[in-house]
């Protein structure tokens, strides 16, 4: 048994927290320890949103918890891996956890996730727009060789120093619900969805335009996005900016939508 596996065997016994970070041999590491599934009544409305609006990319991927979500993660890093996608090194793995190497200690950079690095360029709209437009190449990049993420937030892209991206969280497999096609409808929605905010609504416009020359070459992906949007534009009626933080992030997701719709329109009159 290597120290790793020990290591793992050992502190899932007295860890409480269902994900925790260690120093171990002058690296950091993070112990994800099975957890309780989440309950299945959750999903229940973005289900039938999913039916009734016929959008199959929403439908909800339930994370089943304990062991089965511990094995889907080792088995979606090690699917990503082998398309020379950068994710975490499993270090160790049993029924009840998973030993992961630290990004920043695997890449020996410093690292940040992609909505806190995007947000804290707001002065730098160039530098904004360009590390915007690299994570649109990377999520890109995987679904060309036919990958896909778990969760595409942006909390779950982690990016270097030289703008190089890291995916974690793998807890889901959306194939186990989804066709291949809606799976990258789906990346992109939660891209956008937990990206989209941290524009200036002035910047919405052209930051959908860099989202729509990079889906050129999938015109059913794209139009697919614009159907989740066109579905979603009666929010628009309504002042959600009252609502506060998460008012504002579904106007600016919808406003993104539209304005990515709008791009097909503009490129027929040119």
């Amino acid at each position: 048994m290597s120290d790793y596996q020990s290591f793992l065997e050992s502190t899932l016994a007295t860890q409480s927290d269902s994900i925790q970070s260690y120093e171990l041999d002058s690296r950091k590491v993070w112990l994800k320890k099975a957890s309780e599934r989440h309950g299945l009544w959750l999903y229940t409305p973005l289900k039938w949103l999913a039916k009734i609006f016929n959008l199959g990319s929403i439908t909800p991927v339930p994370n089943q918890g304990g062991s089965v979500a511990i094995q889907c993660e080792f088995k979606r890093i090690q699917q990503l891996k082998a398309l020379g996608i950068s994710t975490p090194n499993v270090l160790a793995l049993s029924k009840k956890g998973i030993l992961l190497e630290d990004v920043g200690s695997q890449r020996q950079s410093q690292v940040s996730q992609l909505d806190q690095k995007i947000a804290s360029l707001k002065d730098h709209p160039e530098q904004q727009f360009n590390l915007f437009h690299q994570a649109i190449q990377a999520i890109r990049q995987i679904h060309q060789h036919e990958g896909y993420l778990s969760e595409a937030f942006a909390r779950n892209i982690l990016v270097d120093e030289q703008n190089q991206f890291t995916f974690i969280d793998f807890e889901t497999d959306p194939r186990d619900v989804l066709s291949l096609h809606d799976c990258f409808v789906r990346d992109w929605l939660l891209f956008i969805f937990s990206t989209a905010y941290h524009f200036e609504f002035e910047r919405l416009e052209p930051a959908s335009q860099l989202l729509y020359q990079a889906l050129l070459d999938e015109p059913q992906v794209y139009k697919d996005i614009c159907k989740v949007g066109k579905r979603l534009n009666w929010v628009l009626r309504f002042n959600v900016s009252k609502v506060g933080n998460d008012g504002k992030r579904i106007q600016k997701c919808v406003l993104f939508l539209r304005y990515l719709k709008e791009q097909a329109e503009k490129a027929k009159q040119d």
